[in-house]
């Protein structure tokens, strides 16, 4: 109880004082700070006399943050209240120290405000005051989509997530070349226990506006960057976009940049890769300057052929080899930085022949095919089927190489055989 009496009386003082004219002996000068969650933070408050006093002895010192049902830290009678939550920063601290000044030992978020400072000395009081601003750094954002996996001709949405934060910052959108789509997005703010803050935004996506890229930033309360994280869309893989050719014979590949080649999307080129072992460039399309023209790479010259506009044309690659099998992507460019992947294709290139069929109808070739067998092509889009007698019959030279494989080797037996057994009768006979 006398504790208590104490401190009342300690208050009622204070108040008292703080009522009456400013006293011009004693000045209490804080500076503004900013404390970092879960770390130690100082308030910085010191004592200034002027030069009428001296020998200046401190017998009250109160901590008080605005709000706050108790004092943070009180020095009353040479010693600090053992129920003090701050220290004085100087550990030597005694009451001929002029430097006031308090540690936070482990900031949290509900030791944000302002606090005020009020000392009493044999020579007159005074009061200062300072804001502690305690801030806290949004995690590393993760980005979620529903569904799982996004094409650009699929629609759902994308949910950017961080947590760990103080105050309220902000999570924005851009897509491709930075363009700002945060408009499109709705943030959501919900507070933990300990005071730190959970941002959810979410971004909806339709189908045919579907972008080839989507970063995610988080901004801290003063605007700076902090942190973000990147969504690339799966590429639209069309349903026969696996393609299975012969060495020799060509195949066409359709890109396209929109379903609408009237757009008003502007575009300055588009590079088709081909990625086997590494990646390499077959050809690039460019619009400017002057006229559309596309550029073959050294290993792709007068082996390509271009038909339609930039937007909307097919690419044929002639004389294919085992070498051209891989990956084909159609990559658009709206600028040097931006890179808009269209259309994806498998090819494989077989140095052998397809398939043989035995067929039926073989009257119009006979003399091609004693053997009554032909070629069929092969396509992943059909069920195979034994083919009628439209087909092309075997190859002449097929046929020819067969007859000189089985006269080779019957060369090769009859001299490995036969010879020896004639030689050594010849030698009997001699003798």
């Amino acid at each position: 109880m006398a504790s208590t009496g104490t401190l009342f009386l300690i208050f009622a003082v204070t108040f008292i004082r703080e009522g009456n004219a400013q006293n011009t002996f004693v000045n209490v000068n804080c500076k503004e700070n900013v404390g970092q969650y879960g770390q130690q933070s100082l308030l910085e408050c010191i004592v200034q006399t002027t030069s009428e006093a001296s020998d200046i002895q401190i017998r009250v010192v109160t901590w008080r943050r605005q709000g706050a049902d108790k004092p943070a830290l009180v020095f009353h009678d040479g010693r600090i209240d053992p129920k003090s939550s701050f220290t004085f920063a100087e550990p030597s601290w005694n009451n001929k120290n002029m430097n006031v000044s308090v540690l936070i030992p482990n900031t949290r978020v509900a030791d944000n405000g302002r606090y005020t400072c009020m000392v009493m000395t044999n020579s007159g009081d005074g009061k200062g005051e300072v804001n502690l601003k305690v801030t806290a750094k949004y995690s590393e954002p993760i980005i979620s989509s529903i569904p799982e996996k996004i094409t650009p001709g699929s629609n759902g949405e994308l949910t950017c997530e961080t947590h760990g934060g103080y105050p309220k910052g902000d999570i924005r959108w851009f897509v491709n070349d930075n363009t700002d789509w945060t408009k499109s997005s709705k943030m959501e703010v919900k507070g933990a226990q300990d005071g730190l803050l959970h941002l959810s935004s979410k971004l909806p996506l339709l189908h045919g506006s579907i972008f080839s890229k989507y970063t995610c930033i988080v901004y801290n309360a003063t605007g700076g960057k902090e942190a973000e994280a990147v969504f690339i869309p799966d590429p639209e893989v069309e349903e026969h976009t696996a393609v299975y050719q012969v060495s020799g014979e060509s195949v066409t590949l359709e890109c396209s940049f929109t379903e609408s080649p009237n757009s008003n999307d502007e575009l300055i080129g588009m590079y088709l890769y081909h990625d086997a072992k590494t990646q390499e460039q077959v050809l690039y399309y460019h619009s400017s300057p002057g006229p559309e023209k596309i550029s073959p790479r050294i290993r792709y010259s007068k082996r390509v052929e271009k038909r339609g506009s930039l937007k909307k044309h097919t690419i044929t690659i002639s004389n294919l080899t085992v070498e051209d099998s891989g990956i084909y992507r159609c990559v658009y460019k709206k600028n040097v930085q931006s890179e808009d992947i269209r259309n994806v294709y498998i090819l494989v290139v077989s140095a052998y022949v397809r398939h043989i069929y035995p067929f039926k109808n073989c009257d119009r070739c006979q003399a091609w095919c004693p053997r009554q067998y032909k070629v069929a092509p092969y396509s992943v889009s059909k069920k195979e089927s034994e083919p009628d007698g439209s087909e092309e019959c075997l190859p002449l030279m097929l046929i020819i190489g067969v007859t000189s494989a089985v006269s080779i080797m019957v060369t090769m037996i009859f001299t490995w055989l036969i010879v020896p057994k004639v030689k050594q009768w010849t030698s009997s006979r001699r003798a």
